[in-house]
């Protein structure tokens, strides 16, 4: 059952990036991630720059529609959240035909309490 998940989880992230184009990827953590944005991509350091100061105040349910919707971004998602203190989430999206990669840390988040299933 592992190996079936795994393998229908490979390839939904490998068909997401068919879907959308994406040809180059940029982990924007990695040092000198946002030099190189300016000398490759002057164009989106502005939409990075604002993506990467406002995305800790969005709330996580809204992050992804909000990327999409604010800087016509043709695929974004942050589904991945850590359970860190504070949480923070990887938020990836595609810009043109580059899909940039960033860990935010998420600090509009309500804590919601969960019972427990009952067999």
């Amino acid at each position: 059952m592992r190996t079936i998940l795994a393998a229908l989880l490979a390839s939904v992230a490998f068909s997401a990036h068919a879907d959308f184009g994406a040809v180059h990827q940029v982990d924007l953590d990695t040092p000198g991630a946002l030099a190189r944005v300016q000398r490759d991509h002057p164009e989106h350091l502005r939409a990075i720059t604002e993506i990467l100061r406002e995305a800790p105040h969005q709330r996580p349910q809204a992050l992804s529609g909000w990327v999409r919707t604010a800087f016509d971004a043709k695929m974004a998602s942050a589904m991945l959240i850590k359970t860190s203190y504070p949480p923070q989430a990887r938020l990836e999206f595609v810009l043109d035909d580059t899909e940039y990669r960033a860990l935010v840390t998420l600090r509009n988040v309500e804590p919601a309490v969960t019972p427990a299933r009952q067999r």
